[in-house]
C-alpha cells in the first residue's frame, strides 16, 4: 500500500473488531446450527459428515473474521505522517500492535484445533464421542475467543479513533488558515472556494474542521481552518494539543494568517499578536500570508493599529480583505498560486 492512498480508502476497508469476544462466538455457534440434519442419526457415517460440516462452518467464519480483523487494522507505516502523528496521541501504539498480532495467530490456533476436532470425529466408534468432539471443538474455540476480549477491545477502540480522524487529503498542497477565534477563517475558506467546503471532526478540541478546495491552474489546492489549535498561545496548550499541532506541520504548504483589526472578535490586537509570534515560531519553514479581515466595517484607525501594534515588518504586507463582502479575494489567490507554482 502506497502512501497515495487517502485515509478514507485505508480506514473503510476496516474490519471493525468486536465490543465482545460472545460476539464472534454466538454467531459461529448460529452458523453451525444452521446445518441441521436431513433425518436421524441412523448411521455413524451420516452423524460425522454433519457434525464435521457444522465445525468446518463455524470454523470458517471465525479464522475469516479474525484475519479481517487483523489484516485490515491499517499499520502505520501505510500512512501519512500526518496521520501518524495523530495517532501517536489517540493511540497505545505498542498495544495495538501486540493485540492485531495475538488475533491473527489466534487464526491458525483455531484452525489447529478445527482439524484436530475433525480428526477425532472421524476417527469415533459411537455417536455419542461424535457428539463429545463437535463440543470439544466449540469449548476450546470459545476459550482462545474469552482470551483474546481485551485485544479485541484495544482494536476496537483505536478503530474507532481512526475513523473520527479528518479525511484530508496530505498529499496535495495544504493551506491552513490560523488565527485568533472569531476572525473569520471559515468564512474566508467559504468564499475562496467554489464547492462548499466540508466539516470534519478533528480530535483534541470540541470543534471541527472545515476543508475547502480551489483550483490554481491545474493544481487542486486543500485549504483548512485549524479548529482550536492555531488560534492562541501554545503556553495554553496541553500535550495534547501540542501534539496535534505537530501533526499539521507535516500538513502545512502555506499558512494565511488572519487578523480582526477591529477587535470584535474579542481580542485585542496584542493577543493576536502574541498568536501570531508562537505560529511563527512552530512552522519556522512554511511561508506565511497575512490577512486582514473585515475591513468593510474596520476605520483608517483600525488600519493604523495593525501598523502600530503588529509591527512594519508584518503590517507593510498585510492583505486587507473582507470575506463576508469578497473585498480583495483576488489578491489572497493570486498570492496562493504564486506559493503552489514555487512549489512545483
Amino acid at each position: 500500500m502506497t502512501l497515495r492512498k487517502s485515509f478514507s480508502t485505508v480506514t473503510h476497508r476496516m474490519v471493525i473488531a468486536p465490543s465482545s469476544y460472545e460476539e464472534i462466538f454466538e454467531a459461529a455457534v448460529r452458523k453451525s446450527q444452521k446445518i441441521a440434519a436431513t433425518s436421524l442419526y441412523r448411521n455413524l457415517g451420516y452423524h460425522k459428515k454433519v457434525e464435521i460440516r457444522r465445525i468446518e462452518s463455524a470454523n470458517r467464519y471465525v479464522v475469516k473474521r479474525l484475519k479481517d480483523i487483523a489484516l485490515t487494522t491499517p499499520f502505520l507505516k501505510e500512512l501519512h505522517p500526518f496521520y501518524k502523528e495523530l495517532l501517536s496521541v489517540l493511540i497505545d501504539i505498542d498495544s495495538l500492535k501486540k493485540s492485531v498480532s495475538r488475533i491473527y495467530r489466534a487464526s491458525s490456533i483455531v484452525n489447529k484445533i478445527s482439524r484436530e476436532c475433525i480428526r477425532k470425529v472421524r476417527q469415533s466408534k459411537d455417536h455419542n464421542s461424535i457428539i463429545k468432539h463437535r463440543r470439544s471443538y466449540f469449548g476450546r474455540l470459545k476459550s482462545i475467543l474469552k482470551k483474546l476480549d481485551k485485544d479485541f477491545k484495544v482494536v476496537r477502540k483505536a478503530q474507532l479513533d481512526m475513523l473520527k480522524l479528518p479525511d484530508v487529503r496530505p498529499e496535495i498542497f495544504t493551506v491552513v488558515v490560523a488565527g485568533p477565534p472569531n476572525v473569520g477563517k471559515s468564512s474566508l475558506i467559504r468564499a475562496i472556494t467554489k464547492a462548499k467546503p466540508k466539516v470534519r471532526e478533528y480530535p483534541f478540541t470540541t470543534k471541527s474542521l472545515t476543508v475547502g478546495h480551489i483550483k490554481v491552474n491545474s493544481t487542486i489546492v486543500q485549504v483548512l481552518d485549524t479548529p482550536g489549535l492555531l488560534d492562541r498561545p501554545l503556553s495554553e496548550r496541553n500535550k495534547i494539543e501540542l501534539q496535534a499541532i505537530l501533526a499539521l506541520k507535516h500538513l502545512a504548504d502555506l499558512i494565511i494568517f488572519m487578523f480582526d483589526p477591529t477587535e470584535t472578535c474579542g481580542f485585542p490586537l496584542s493577543y493576536q499578536k502574541n498568536v501570531l509570534s508562537e505560529v511563527l515560531n512552530s512552522f519556522r519553514n512554511v511561508p506565511f500570508i497575512y490577512v486582514a479581515n473585515k475591513v468593510d466595517v474596520a476605520s483608517k484607525n483600525h488600519i493604523q493599529r495593525i501598523q502600530e501594534i503588529i509591527g512594519r515588518d508584518f503590517s507593510s504586507n498585510i492583505v486587507l480583505i473582507s470575506a463576508k463582502e469578497r473585498i480583495n479575494l483576488e489578491e489572497v489567490l493570486k498570492l496562493i498560486e504564486k506559493h503552489v507554482k514555487e512549489k512545483e
